[in-house]
């Protein structure tokens, strides 16, 4: 099969989705290549994570006038089985460049819709016109039921048998079987100091100023004794503002900062416990990662993220409420040797659960339905 794939932003969860899911043996035989700003070095991710050829990476033009152009012309001259598009912005844009064009084309949504997006006159009409486009396309994949049901909230004209939800996966083994990193000596901290780890980035979704306000009740109210330790990893977003603000409420001896790590099994390993306090997550992934790796997580009931801890040993709190938060991280701590063999004994089950194999057969499945939507 011959796939075009588009792609304005390829970063995070779109470029963990390419490491994970087209590294796999169900799509030996196809053929994709992408339309996607070479940000990042995305040439070079792709060329060491994936099989050799197995992607063909085309360097987008500046602009959204550009970027459809050469999605028009591709489409025009090469004959492709499937245009597939993601994240909405890609997806809006592919589509309004297919206009006139056959070619089937299936959108992946990487993210959620919030109502802050859609207010007053203008957020109606732009929903209005975005409506428009995604009921011409021939199939929409979202990463979990939950961003199933917020995709048709915010657009219900779009038919419920296009939307296709299929749970994301992470690679289960290589986070099952990997060795733990010395975090505490790395930072300097005595072994009897409970080690949270946050592996979000500093953007508001991920809920950092959460977990600040929740090591401030720690250290005020609960007086937790030692007194945990945060370590966060890699850099970007509002990581200066986030700093100062701990900084702001006397935290700063509590909070360590590391460069990004590609051993990220050795580094969930190396901590005693996870926080993931996130506000909303089109899919958890980073708990998928913690549960196949075996380490302690307490996360919110967040949508998407709600998803993968049901089922789990993992603490749930409300979104946003710090106390709880606080709360949970101390309860964990105190108990954290028990907890700890808790959550290796689900590993089996996570590994099994969260497996990529699973989700990129059901993708080469709807890639297949989706191709012959057009015959």
């Amino acid at each position: 099969m011959k796939i075009l794939m588009t792609a304005l932003q390829p970063g995070g969860g779109i470029r963990t989705f390419f490491r994970y899911v087209y590294s796999q043996p169900v799509f030996e035989g196809y053929s994709f290549t992408i339309l996607a700003p070479d940000q990042g070095g995305l040439e070079a991710f792709l060329s060491t994570f994936l099989p050799a050829g197995r992607i063909e990476l085309v360097s987008a033009d500046p602009g959204k006038a550009g970027f459809m152009r050469q999605v028009r012309k591709m489409a025009r001259q090469h004959s492709y089985d499937l245009v597939h598009s993601h994240g909405f912005s890609a997806g809006l844009l592919t589509q309004l460049a297919l206009t006139g064009n056959t070619t089937p084309h299936l959108m992946t949504g990487h993210d959620m819709f919030t109502k802050p997006l859609f207010l007053g006159f203008r957020g109606h009409v732009k929903r209005l016109l975005m409506a428009q486009l995604f009921n011409r396309m021939a199939a929409v994949h979202t990463v979990t039921e939950d961003a199933k049901r917020n995709f048709l909230e915010f657009f219900p004209s779009v038919a419920d048998e296009r939307v296709h939800p299929i749970l994301h996966g992470v690679d289960a083994k290589f986070f099952q079987f990997g060795t733990a990193s010395d975090i505490k000596k790395e930072i300097g901290l005595s072994t009897d100091v409970p080690l949270i780890g946050f592996f979000g980035r500093f953007m508001s979704p991920k809920g950092f100023r959460v977990l600040v306000e929740a090591m401030d009740i720690v250290r005020r109210r609960l007086k937790v004794s030692p007194m945990p330790h945060i370590v966060t990893f890699g850099w970007g977003g509002f990581i200066r503002e986030d700093y100062a603000y701990l900084k702001e409420l006397g935290l700063g001896d509590y909070f360590h900062q590391m460069a990004q790590t590609d051993n990220m099994p050795g580094a969930l390993k190396g901590v005693d416990l996870i926080a993931m306090p996130s506000r909303w997550e089109a899919c958890g992934l980073l708990a998928m990662e913690a549960l196949a790796a075996g380490v302690p997580i307490v996360g919110s009931d967040s949508i998407g993220l709600r998803e993968v801890l049901d089922g789990s040993p993992a603490r749930q709190v409300p979104v946003g409420n710090a106390a709880a938060l606080a709360e949970a991280l101390v309860a964990e701590i105190d108990d954290i040797e028990r907890r700890r063999e808790v959550f290796q004994a689900y590993q089996p089950a996570a590994v099994a659960r969260f497996g990529i194999e699973r989700p990129a057969r059901h993708l080469a499945e709807l890639y297949v339905t989706v191709a012959a939507s057009d015959k």
